[in-house]
């Protein structure tokens, strides 16, 4: 999975429309974003995570009003807008053939009870219902997010990953993670 573009709509700090491409070239294969403290850099990664793994994103605590006071203030405050919206697009290859993925999550302030946030998964450009539908379940088969701490880290959580414990503690769930082994635990 190679990571392509990040477009948010009223994330946190961004307010109004913003487009980041992410892609890289052969002899610049990093990403790496510099900015001063409250810049939104860590907005940047939790938006990545938010978009592809939703309520079971790492950073979101696990209980239901949590999740709800998340929704509700990252809805950027600066403009009249009540809704927003974050869309990762990433490519996978499998053998020759390279396909690419649009994820796009969508919430607003006035949402049903039932109805929280809404994910749409497009797949060469072209809604596909059944990734829609099932995307909490098949998110995990691109993208494990026992993983997501080993790849999306700010300089704040660069000291806690350089102590061996947490670091050591950090593979094994993501290693049980990509094995299935934390299914049977």
């Amino acid at each position: 999975m190679i990571l392509t573009k990040l477009a948010l709509h009223n994330f946190g700090i961004y307010g109004g429309k913003h487009e980041i491409d992410l892609t890289v070239q052969k002899d610049k294969p990093i990403i790496l974003v510099g900015a001063l403290n409250g810049s939104g850099k860590t907005t940047l990664l939790e938006s990545i995570q938010f978009a592809l793994f939703g309520k079971n994103a790492k950073f979101i605590p696990k209980t239901k009003t949590a999740y709800l006071d998340f929704l509700k203030d990252s809805i950027n405050r600066k403009n009249l807008e009540t809704s927003a919206s974050v869309a990762v697009t990433f490519e996978t290859k499998k053998g020759n053939r390279i396909s690419t993925y649009e994820v796009v999550r969508t919430w607003s302030l006035n949402s049903s009870k039932n109805q929280l946030d809404t994910v749409q998964v497009f797949k060469n450009g072209e809604l596909d219902e059944e990734l829609s539908d099932r995307w909490p379940e098949l998110s995990e088969n691109f993208f494990p997010s026992q993983l997501s701490d080993l790849f999306f880290f700010d300089g704040e959580r660069i000291e806690s990953l350089a102590q061996p414990a947490r670091c050591s503690e950090l593979i094994r769930t993501g290693l049980n993670s990509l094995l299935g082994l934390d299914l049977v635990t």
